[in-house]
């Protein structure tokens, strides 16, 4: 199977009909208030951007629905109960937990700068100053090599050995392979996880995963040792997950209390005010955004007596003009998130 439909597999479940065509943004990393929302709703936000590390743009699903894995309704896909049990084979063992370094990292430059970094420790060890460089991005490549002439080569060698050693140690056995396989060094030139997926009789989907996994918990270790030598690596990597605009938004909205005030502040359009709010609810805590200072617990009732429980039916044009002359689009969409957290308990 191609890994964009083991991608599909996992994405989708049998009980929430999902668009495709929200599914490939959440992978593109777009960041549209409409994406990060259903992303929310299908709780899947720690997936956004993961196309460009898997290098997935597009999601093939006609294959899936001849296979009857997925069946699909209008313009959304469900899976079939075999593809939920597919799902659950792909996702064996797979922890979540990459997903919140994914986010706030940049987990594909890390990976190059890491594989270029050890390789060329690697040679120099081995005095061998004639060799293919892994193969990464200018900038990835000048910022490997700047760092390479700042450090004390004298024990960088050991140190790097003793941290990879270390961190290998800390790993199960297959996750421990899988990390030493991808590394490139003198006269090893490691393995594509393609080929490690093939030589395990594993799905790419799943070594993936488990790279990334790898990579989150290296980064969980040095970015909290400051003698380490791949701490370096991090710099200028580490990321917001609201935008800073948002952020300011709102910051300068909880010292006035005054949308109109802020809209003039920042020379923005109140609309994009709005935005900036509903990226910042989908992103906090229930308790850590001012619900109260834009809806109450009636509109919530009043919405949910008159759309039905399930919040992903829901839609504003739904409402009677009455209502909608009541509730302006923003309070809807402020009101469904609210809703999605009590929900979801986040």
């Amino acid at each position: 199977m191609k890994l964009n439909e083991e991608l599909a597999i996992i994405l989708l479940n049998d009980k929430q009909p999902r668009r495709k065509r929200l599914l490939e943004n959440l992978l593109g990393g777009k960041k549209t208030v409409a994406t990060l929302y259903w992303a929310l709703r299908y709780q899947l936000l720690g997936y956004l951007g993961l196309g460009r590390y898997l290098d997935i743009s597009e999601l093939h699903l006609s294959s899936l629905i001849k296979q009857k894995l997925v069946k699909k309704t209008d313009d959304e896909y469900l899976l079939t109960k075999t593809g939920m049990n597919l799902k659950a084979q792909l996702l064996d063992s797979q922890s979540p937990q990459w997903q919140h370094n994914f986010q706030n990292y940049n987990l594909v430059r890390f990976k190059y700068r890491l594989l270029l970094f050890v390789q060329v420790i690697s040679e120099f060890e081995h005095h061998e100053r004639n060799y293919y460089p892994v193969k990464v991005p200018d900038a990835e490549m000048n910022y490997v090599k700047h760092y390479f002439k700042t450090i004390n080569r004298e024990n960088v060698g050991i140190s790097l050995k003793n941290e990879l050693v270390e961190f290998l140690n800390s790993l199960d056995d297959s996750d421990a392979d899988l990390f030493a396989n991808e590394l490139v060094g003198y006269q090893n030139n490691g393995k594509t996880l393609f080929q490690i997926a093939a030589d395990l009789n594993k799905s790419l989907i799943a070594i993936s995963l488990s790279d990334l996994t790898n990579l989150s918990k290296l980064i969980n270790i040095v970015s909290n040792q400051e003698q380490s030598v791949l701490k370096p690596l991090l710099n200028g990597l580490n990321r917001t997950l609201v935008s800073e605009s948002a952020l300011l938004t709102v910051n300068q909205y909880l010292s006035c209390h005054d949308l109109s005030m802020v809209a003039k502040r920042r020379r923005l359009k109140e609309s994009t005010i709005y935005e900036h709010l509903l990226e910042v609810a989908i992103y906090s805590g229930i308790n850590k955004f001012p619900y109260q200072d834009f809806i109450t617990k009636q509109i919530t009732d009043q919405l949910t007596a008159n759309l039905g429980k399930n919040i992903d039916s829901w839609k504003y044009e739904s409402l009677s003009d009455i209502d909608k002359q009541r509730l302006s689009f923003f309070q809807f969409r402020l009101s469904e998130i609210y809703l999605t957290k009590l929900e979801i308990g986040k």
